[in-house]
């Protein structure tokens, strides 16, 4: 449910930092900025680009909607619908200056901000600290996306069956978040060997024989919830099952050192110490290790030199892996603690000690 209320509370941070860089108004273009600032409002005609149709133009007063004369009642009457923004169309076959002279009517004579290059000012680094810490209907909203997205990635992997390609199988994860009104923003597939040699398996025509990974981004209302999950049709062996379970531990300890106030950097060494007492100290190189998500597949990513602190609420998505298996689920960093946004009550679990504490993570589901 949108509120005026959670579209005020962003409209007075963004006037806090149009008064801070002293410009007239700042202009959201990307989809992540328009969907956080509409409280989960779409501004894309191609979904695969992250820059929209029109654009959130928040000057010091009110907020208006840029976009051309094809957009701008279905923006305002679905995406836009009960809050207070005002159109600013003009015509699409003047697109490449109408803009700019559209805008002058409200800002004349002043810097333009943007959440990109194009204007007088990028503000794009600005915009991803100001989307932090989350509002409680983004949390609910987040919530519902992670059980949503559990129960479909439950329900395909579980349709794995020899034979089966691997386009076949990201095919099935695209109806079954269409048909839940989700986005499959990221789905990458693996079978068999490509697990042990690709850390970012693109689907192909590989057909099943007997393992599986399976990658999964998922956006609703401009949220984004990643995930991964391990499926075997035959037994796991000990060399596979020692691996996964060290993966799980290194997985459990970023995720419980994921608190209030503490650097990204601190995390990901905690990590890295994890892969060393495993026995896989080379590991974390051959892949990133996660970091924060929200409105982005990851807004900031764990590395040695990562600054950015922790807030709360925010959610972050660790995807620690060493070869042939991966760990990876979003979880919601609060005060109390961290929470699992997609956790699969229906898929076996590894209760994960380490020296931070313990967690239940996703074991490798034998079909």
């Amino acid at each position: 449910m949108i509120t005026v209320e959670e579209f005020t509370a962003k409209f007075e941070r963004m006037r806090s930092l149009i008064q801070a860089k002293g410009v007239g108004a700042l202009i959201l273009s990307r989809r992540s900025n328009f969907a956080w600032l509409s409280c989960g409002g779409e501004n894309y005609v191609v979904s695969s680009s992250e820059g929209g149709v029109g654009s959130l133009v928040v000057t010091p007063e009110k907020v208006y909607c840029l976009t051309t004369n094809i957009e701008v009642h279905r923006f305002l009457e679905e995406e836009l619908d009960g809050l207070p923004v005002e159109g600013l169309p003009y015509p699409w076959y003047e697109a490449s200056e109408e803009p700019g002279r559209t805008l002058s009517k409200i800002v004349d004579g002043n810097f333009i901000g943007a959440d990109g290059p194009g204007w007088d000012l990028d503000l794009s680094a600005e915009m991803v600290a100001l989307r932090y810490p989350l509002f409680p209907p983004e949390v609910d909203r987040y919530r519902s996306l992670g059980a949503k997205t559990a129960i479909l990635m439950s329900e395909v992997c579980r349709s794995l069956k020899p034979g089966m390609t691997e386009l076949t199988m990201a095919a099935d994860l695209e109806k079954a978040c269409t048909e839940r009104g989700l986005e499959a923003y990221v789905r990458l597939i693996a079978f068999d060997e490509r697990i042990d040699r690709y850390r970012h398996p693109i689907p192909t025509e590989k057909e099943l024989e007997a393992r599986a990974m399976v990658v999964l981004c998922a956006r609703e209302k401009g949220l984004i919830i990643n995930l991964t999950r391990m499926v075997n049709l035959k037994p796991v062996d000990a060399d596979l099952k020692r691996r996964h379970e060290a993966c799980c531990r290194i997985d459990t300890v970023l995720n419980l050192a994921s608190k209030p106030g503490v650097a990204l950097s601190e995390i990901f060494q905690q990590g890295v110490h994890q892969y060393e007492a495993e026995g896989f100290p080379e590991e974390w190189k051959l892949h990133h290790q996660g970091g924060t998500t929200g409105y982005e597949g990851r807004d900031y990513f764990g590395n040695p030199t990562a600054s950015e602190v922790l807030t709360a609420p925010s959610a972050v998505a660790w995807n620690p892996s060493i070869r042939g298996t991966k760990s990876e689920d979003t979880f919601l960093v609060t005060e109390q603690g961290v929470e699992n946004l997609c956790e699969s009550k229906d898929w076996p679990q590894i209760e994960s000690k380490t020296d931070l504490g313990t967690l239940k993570r996703c074991d490798i589901l034998e079909l």
